[in-house]
């Protein structure tokens, strides 16, 4: 595979990415963010097998797509990270953090208790 063919495969897998996030369809997500990773493996090795050959640098055309596949995949991370923070608050806010003062099972080492496991007794009034 060339390094223009490999580089369109990134794109193109990288505009699917894309869709997938805006389409919030997270099993296209994951097989596309699957897909990308390893056809940016492959771009990279390419890459790096036509340097060692002594291949001329790279055309001015391929730098300014490499460029822009960085830039969209830099903002992808960051619309994710961003998604991660506000779906983790929505979490906390629908199931909160439990207090382990207050918890159910406790293992019975509250603020009173002076000796685990020790039951503690308490009389009726009256």
């Amino acid at each position: 595979m060339s390094l223009q063919e490999s580089l369109t495969t990134v794109e193109q897998l990288l505009e699917k990415m894309s869709a997938a996030l805006l389409a919030s369809d997270a099993q296209a997500v994951q097989a596309h963010s699957t897909a990308l990773r390893d056809a940016a493996s492959v771009f990279a090795q390419e890459v790096e097998h036509a340097s060692r050959k002594g291949q001329p640098p790279l055309p001015v055309a391929i730098r300014r797509r490499m460029d822009a596949v960085a830039s969209q995949m830099a903002m992808q991370r960051e619309g994710i990270a961003r998604l991660s923070v506000v779906t983790d608050r929505q979490v906390a806010t629908l199931v909160p953090q439990a207090d382990s003062s207050s918890t159910t099972y406790d293992n019975g080492l509250g603020l009173r208790a002076t000796k685990p496991g020790v039951a503690r007794i308490y009389r009726s009034p009256g």
